[in-house]
């Protein structure tokens, strides 16, 4: 199963046409807030000192809410598929409460992933079946920027602290930029077989990047142009995810040997043990409030959650109509609120860690991502 992230951190996304067909995602308008001036020898009324609190409350108010992240998926409406039929509303979705979403640009089910350039949130970059596009109006306009070479891209990703060094995972290596994209170097001297699932650099660090390939997991500390196995040799990796509350930590899903973990920045993984340890896992995540929590959804076998680390691993499969999952996350504004994406029966969330769940809907998609994106800042 592909699947990618859609990485446009400090911003909100919207939706746009791209040219062929292909979905796009662009910055909201940003709105001008004047600030009001005080006169400080001027003592307030009673009344003007009421007004002045209860309107500081309503701007605190509405900055916790314009600060909340939002959970965008990528998708594709599987069930009852007809080839040749009109496809129902897939690709990129925003969820908006309840069981409601909504779909963001146009009917598309091979943009597999989004990067913002977090300097410039004009220059945006998709990961397309047909190669990478990239836009530099925020979304109005968009040109493809590779060439016949570069194909079947499963992952885009823009260095954080160097912007101009963009990264592609592909069917057949990886790619790499040091200019946003207007020209690109195979980038695959040392990786043992070509594929490429996801790319991700680590975000202490300009030029650290780590590529899950179906040999394994490797390590370039100079952009890309060597790699080095740094985990288990020939073991499939799906997904990789560094934590947010502890960059320290990594955690990686394989194909059918569970997760693998590292608590040195990825210099070393450990296979984790217990009832994952043979399964087949599609997707990680680790809380952003809790490096101690951690999701594993695995096909077959259902959620995996650990509260200790990745030590010990439990399922959480009560309450879920399938154990064929695809995708996992953990809430960017709520603590402890856990999403996965059952196989065509819908996506489900958890306050306890997965000992219950509830229905957000979406049945009969095939999930590739889930995603929480920062809204813009306003100003």
């Amino acid at each position: 199963m592909m699947k990618a992230r859609i990485r446009c951190f400090g911003r909100d996304i919207v939706n746009s046409p791209l040219e062929g067909g292909q979905g796009g995602v662009v910055r909201k308008p940003r709105r001008n807030i004047e600030r009001g001036r005080r006169h400080e020898n001027t003592p307030l009324t009673p009344l003007q000192g009421g007004i002045f609190i209860a309107g500081i409350f309503i701007l605190l108010f509405c900055l916790t809410a314009h600060s909340q992240a939002r959970l965008y998926i990528t998708l594709v409406q599987s069930r009852g598929y007809v080839v040749g039929a009109k496809l129902t509303a897939s690709g990129l979705h925003r969820y908006e409460g309840g069981q409601t979403w909504t779909h963001l640009g146009w009917n598309n089910p091979r943009v597999i992933s989004a990067a913002c350039d977090p300097n410039d949130s004009s220059i945006v970059f998709l990961a397309c079946g047909n190669g990478a596009a990239r836009s530099s109006d925020g979304g109005k306009t968009w040109r493809m920027i590779t060439d016949w070479r570069v194909t079947e891209v499963q992952d885009v990703c823009v260095d954080p602290n160097a912007p101009q060094h963009v990264y592609l995972a592909t069917a057949y290596g990886v790619w790499a930029s040091r200019n946003r994209g207007e020209t690109w170097r195979e980038a695959n001297a040392g990786l043992h077989r070509k594929y490429a699932q996801s790319v991700a650099v680590d975000r202490t660090q300009t030029q650290r990047v780590f590529a899950a390939t179906e040999s394994g997991i490797f390590l370039s500390t100079e952009g890309a142009r060597n790699w080095t196995l740094v985990g288990p040799n020939d073991v499939s990796i799906l997904d990789l995810e560094q934590s947010a509350a502890a960059p320290n930590i990594w955690i990686a899903a394989t194909q059918d040997r569970g997760v693998l973990l590292s608590n040195d920045n990825g210099k070393s993984w450990q296979f984790a043990n217990g009832k994952l340890a043979r399964a087949a896992i599609y997707a990680v995540a680790i809380d952003p409030f809790n490096a101690q929590h951690m999701s594993a959804a695995a096909w077959h076998a259902g959620a995996f959650v650990s509260e200790d680390g990745g030590k010990t691993w439990h399922q959480r499969n009560a309450g879920l109509p399938v154990r064929n999952l695809l995708e996992t996350v953990f809430d960017a504004n709520q603590a402890g609120r856990l999403w996965i994406a059952t196989f065509e029966e819908g996506i489900f969330y958890s306050d306890d860690l997965g000992r219950t769940w509830s229905n957000a809907g979406m049945h009969g998609a095939i999930v590739f991502d889930m995603v929480f994106v920062p809204a813009a800042d306003e100003k």
